[in-house]
């Protein structure tokens, strides 16, 4: 039987066990260690956790407002599920916040917040080159909340932060399927965002902000239902 959790961080460093098995449950859901729909089961968790069932089901209930777990009466905890409905929310939520970070950002950002920006895109592009998925889908998340970052709005930027957490989850279970091909396009949209924040070019990062989210949405939405029809 396999261990349902991958412990990244020594539970020393936590002030509290529910902060440790919050923070090592939250990160194997959003590598997809456990996958979307798997069952979590108290008593292997707590073994394996070395915990007790209070501190676990505190970490759940957290877990469960941030819509990573479910939790179901009389059948316990399982990992969020991930449906064409909840993909298409995602992208529909990140182009309506985005719509904004880019106009607001490409007003206030400074030469250094862009120049950064310029770097990032640049470490994208040396792992979109060797095809390092991982590497690559880390550093787009950080792409683009450092642009909400620039904005200096506290809710846009919570908003953007827990919207991209369940983008990571997406990406880590799917990203890897879809291939070179949403990479090579995401990049070439990736600089052309930085170059219209650079000209201050409103409009055209508008419609980059849709035109982005909906080619993303389209290549998930496109993989889901190949797998459906597989299975």
């Amino acid at each position: 039987m396999r261990m349902m959790v991958v412990t990244l961080i020594p539970p020393k460093q936590y002030q509290t066990k529910e902060e440790y098995v919050y923070d090592v449950l939250r990160s194997s859901i959003l590598n997809c260690d456990l996958k979307p729909g798997e069952k979590l089961v108290m008593d292997r968790l707590s073994e394996e956790l070395g915990t007790s069932p209070i501190p676990l089901r505190s970490a759940l209930q957290r877990l469960q407002s941030e819509g990573l777990v479910e939790i179901t009466p009389h059948s316990g905890a399982a990992v969020s599920s991930i449906s064409i409905s909840e993909i298409t929310e995602i992208f529909a939520l990140l182009e309506t916040l985005e719509r904004t970070a880019y106009r607001v950002a490409a007003q206030r950002a400074t030469d250094d917040e862009l120049q950064r920006i310029d770097e990032l895109v640049t470490r994208m592009d040396g792992a979109a080159q060797i095809q390092n998925t991982r590497l690559w889908s880390e550093l787009n998340t950080a792409f683009h909340l450092r642009i909400a970052e620039i904005t200096g709005m506290k809710l846009l930027i919570e908003y953007t932060r827990r919207t991209l957490d369940q983008w990571i989850r997406l990406s880590r279970c799917y990203f890897a399927q879809i291939g070179s091909l949403r990479m090579e396009q995401a990049q070439a949209e990736h600089r052309q965002i930085l170059a219209w924040l650079q000209q201050k070019n409103l409009e055209s990062l508008e419609q980059m902000a849709i035109q982005h989210n909906r080619l993303a949405l389209q290549a998930y939405q496109e993989l889901i239902v190949s797998e459906q029809i597989s299975d």
